[in-house]
């Protein structure tokens, strides 16, 4: 996984700086050209790159400007952290276009507070139709008041996320990671969604207001949500897709769950399996057994820790399907990583949500 993420920077993100305008240096320790990330984006104009130094900035209300590039100086998201401190959203991106990029940050304590948009999307917020890429960044520990504690995307918004960590972040109303409404579009790959919860429905994701959102090869793990669906839900004539995926051991709630006749929701070589409130269960039944979908113990080799990698004899693994369905490949968000056997032991509803808590 590691690797692929290295291969990914050489061959897209590299590349794409070196083209960049003039590059603005952040270091909070003066040798950069501003203090603050603040001062970065203020400085910065469409094609510029913003790089940040490693450390940890505590900083909030971040507004990405169209067409630049913010980037930690390892495209690492062990690299920067940026932490709000619960005093507001980390990052805003309003109106920006797919040249806009955010890539290589951990974005920590932020929180969206009120009610619609303005409680939304405690760790970063997408309206008035962005579409920024999102890539090698950890949103963990945001909350907002209304939807999606970690990420919101509204307004006919549709960014693009890849190789992105989605941990213990908090909603009010719903999508405890991820919260999607009005014409969104976002898609996701190699994303995974881990202890997240909400008061409402989807711990992991929540689609609602003809949102059609595509999510491949993605991992949904100890999630919760007091309403329903656990790792996703849709409602309110929704119809994302979910391809090449793994939602398990998620401890409240449906795995996935259809909240209205309207909405619909796509699956294709996913393995549903160990959820606490059900798996293939309720309008979802009848794509069990159809278009490689299945049910059984993805066999993690650690449960406690990001890239929720997969045993060599797991049913997720390239050529093991239970079903002898050729998926294209390892279903997941990470692939083989550890011998037949050396998995962790499934556990309790108690022991799982203690992993991300």
């Amino acid at each position: 996984m590691q690797r692929t993420v290295l291969s990914f920077i050489l061959m897209v993100l590299v590349p794409l700086a070196a083209m960049a305008g003039r590059v603005w240096i952040v270091d909070a320790g003066g040798s950069g050209d501003v203090l603050t990330i603040h001062a970065g984006m203020d400085s910065a104009s469409a094609g510029d790159t913003v790089e940040v130094e490693c450390g940890t900035y505590y900083e909030y209300g971040l507004v990405m400007k169209d067409s630049v590039f913010l980037a930690s100086r390892m495209y690492s998201q062990e690299c920067v952290t940026i932490d709000a401190q619960g005093q507001g959203r980390v990052i805003t991106c309003d109106g920006v276009s797919s040249e806009t990029w955010i890539v290589g940050l951990t974005i920590v304590g932020g929180h969206a507070s009120g009610l619609d948009e303005a409680g939304s999307g405690g760790g970063i917020a997408c309206i008035n139709g962005s579409s920024p890429r999102i890539s090698s960044v950890t949103i963990s520990d945001n909350s907002a008041d209304h939807m999606g504690g970690g990420l919101y995307c509204g307004d006919v918004s549709a960014p693009s996320l890849i190789f992105c960590f989605f941990k213990d972040n908090e909603a009010g109303y719903g999508g405890g990671a991820v919260g999607c409404k009005y014409y969104s579009s976002a898609t996701m790959s190699r994303t995974e969604f881990l202890g997240n919860t909400t008061l409402g429905d989807g711990g992991g994701v929540l689609c609602e207001e003809m949102s059609n959102v595509y999510i491949s090869r993605s991992s949904f793990v100890s999630n919760s949500a007091v309403g329903h669906g656990g790792g996703l839900c849709a409602s309110v004539n929704s119809d994302p897709s979910l391809v090449r995926s793994i939602v398990a051991f998620n401890v409240d709630g449906e795995g996935v769950y259809e909240g209205d006749a309207g909405s619909d929701i796509a699956l294709s070589c996913c393995d549903i399996y160990g959820n606490a409130d059900g798996d293939w269960v309720g309008s979802i039944a009848g794509q069990q057994g159809v278009d490689g979908n299945f049910g059984a113990d993805p066999l993690f080799c650690d449960m406690s820790t990001l890239f929720l990698n997969i045993e060599e004899c797991s049913p997720c693994a390239a050529g093991n399907h239970p079903d002898g369905y050729d998926c294209g490949g390892y279903i997941g968000s990470a692939g083989v990583a550890c011998g037949c056997g050396e998995a962790t032991e499934p556990a309790t509803w108690g022991g799982v949500k203690a992993l991300y808590r």
